[in-house]
């Protein structure tokens, strides 16, 4: 074994196959680290939500205490930016499947 093995000189063929090596061995600490990212993502995106909601349709809806309109009101708003909510999130989504199908990211 020589110096260059050692120090990451070895032969171009192993340099290359341990890097393909590398990037197909998953790693479980990084999985586990993508996967908790992404549930805290997905409680800050529904923190979000649900700000967005009652600072909107609550400030727009209720107009007077216990008036019967207000129910209704809300209802709709909710409904408008849950629908919303949805075609944005399916569209984030598939916007980055792509991007990393594609090698992007």
């Amino acid at each position: 074994m020589g110096l260059s093995s050692i120090f990451g000189g070895g032969a171009p063929s192993q340099q290359k196959e341990a890097a393909t090596t590398a990037k197909t061995t998953p790693n479980p600490i990084a999985k586990e680290l993508k996967n908790q990212i992404a549930q805290e993502l997905a409680v800050a995106n529904a923190t979000e939500l649900v700000n967005k909601i009652s600072e909107n349709c609550f400030e727009k809806c209720l107009t007077s205490p216990y008036a019967t309109r207000n129910d209704a009101c809300i209802d709709q708003c909710l409904a408008k930016y849950m629908r919303s909510w949805n075609v944005i999130s399916k569209a984030y989504i598939s916007r980055i499947q792509n991007a990393s199908a594609s090698g992007e990211i």
